[in-house]
């Protein structure tokens, strides 16, 4: 991921509700060193189908997001970055990587089991709800090789 490459994904939303990232929040994620990923249309820079983050301390990283552009969806660049995150994660020394997930968002849930990882806990009321009531988040783990 590139500054460059921040407006077209502040133009793709997460959940319905659900607050994007900043733009400051995103170039904070790349100051920090944290691993960022795109996918890009016919390779052009700033042309934004799908991107991941994650952040990583020693030998544990947590995913941050995975999202794909509505009209991108369906075709597997999900799982294309979220490998990407996972490979990249492992050569920075990472074994562990943990995510949390709205348990209403089952089309993420299952990609994440799908990609191995594990279902370890329950976060009562982590998220906010667009109706003022909280919502529950899944949180997964996956040992890296």
């Amino acid at each position: 991921m590139r500054a460059t490459d921040i407006p077209s994904i502040l133009n793709m939303a997460l959940v319905e509700g659900e607050p994007n990232w900043s733009a400051a929040a995103l170039k904070d994620s790349l100051g920090r060193g944290y691993l960022a990923l795109v996918a890009c249309h016919d390779g052009v820079e700033g042309k934004v189908m799908a991107y991941g983050v994650a952040s990583y301390l020693f030998d544990q990283g947590d995913v941050q997001n995975v999202v794909v552009a509505p009209s991108w969806r369906g075709r597997g660049l999900g799982r294309k970055v979220l490998r990407s995150l996972i490979d990249a994660a492992a050569l920075e020394g990472v074994e562990t990587l943990f995510l949390e997930v709205r348990c209403s968002n089952q089309v993420a849930i299952n990609l994440y089991q799908s990609m191995g990882f594990q279902r370890i806990q329950k976060r009562r009321g982590y998220y906010p709800g667009v109706d003022g009531v909280r919502e529950d988040a899944l949180v997964f783990s996956l040992a890296c090789h």
